[in-house]
């Protein structure tokens, strides 16, 4: 009998730690998603971008300062780019995908953050780091 109730204590505690362990991950992966832009929220050396204006709403896209192109549309976050703060430390080209080749919609340097003009909005489909 103490063999069975051991065997249950041993089982308990394996699936107390596996849950306790889906939570951390995800705890992880919500910490991953949009968060809410409460005012300046950007960390140093990403671009970030917010579907509001003024770096409002969720700030949904952080691309880090690697000197490539970061296909946004791709991952699911295309269109939706209203407002952004460059902290890259270099210059970003913000992309528009017209369906034949990439269209530039903003250029914006470092340090800088703005809402785009209303032409550009919800149209990126791509960020250009080091452009």
């Amino acid at each position: 009998m103490e063999h069975i109730n051991r065997a249950k204590r041993i089982r308990g505690a394996v699936a107390a730690a596996v849950l306790t362990v889906g939570a951390v991950a995800g705890g992880a992966l919500a910490a991953a998603g949009p968060a809410s832009a409460a005012g300046y929220d950007c960390p140093g050396g990403v671009f970030c971008g917010y579907d509001g204006v003024d770096r409002t709403g969720s700030m949904f896209v952080q691309v880090d300062d690697n000197c490539v192109l970061h296909d946004i549309s791709n991952a699911g976050l295309g269109d939706r780019l209203v407002s952004y703060w460059d902290r890259t430390g270099k210059t970003v080209d913000v992309l528009n995908w017209n369906g034949k080749r990439w269209e530039l919609l903003a250029h914006v340097p470092d340090s800088h953050r703005a809402t785009l003009p209303v032409y550009a909005q919800n149209k990126a489909d791509a960020l250009k780091v080091c452009a």
